[in-house]
C-alpha cells in the first residue's frame, strides 16, 4: 500500500516529507527514488525486474492488479531488500 502512496521509505519521500536523508535521488543517480522509477526503470534494479516481469507490464498493474501481480510486486521489493 505504501507504494500505491508513495508514503515509503525510498529517498524522494524520506527527503520531501520527512527530511531524513539528504537527497531524493536513487542511488543509480538518474532519477528520484520514486516508487515508479524502482518499480519501472531503475537500471541497478532491472535484472531483478527482468526476473520477475519477463515481459512489460505496466505500473498500474503491478500496483493495483490482480493477486498474483501483487504478488509478483512483493517478490520483487522483496529481493531488491529496499525498505518500504
Amino acid at each position: 500500500m505504501r507504494l500505491r502512496t508513495g508514503h515509503c521509505l525510498l529517498n524522494a519521500h524520506m527527503f520531501r516529507k520527512l527530511k531524513l536523508t539528504p537527497s531524493p535521488t536513487c542511488p543509480c543517480g538518474l532519477e528520484d527514488q520514486t516508487p515508479e522509477h524502482v518499480l519501472m526503470t531503475c537500471p541497478q534494479l532491472k535484472p531483478i525486474r527482468d526476473k520477475v516481469w519477463p515481459a512489460s507490464v505496466p505500473l498500474r498493474t503491478k500496483l493495483y492488479g490482480s493477486r498474483q501481480d501483487l504478488e509478483a510486486t512483493t517478490s520483487f521489493v522483496s529481493q531488491t531488500k529496499l525498505m518500504v
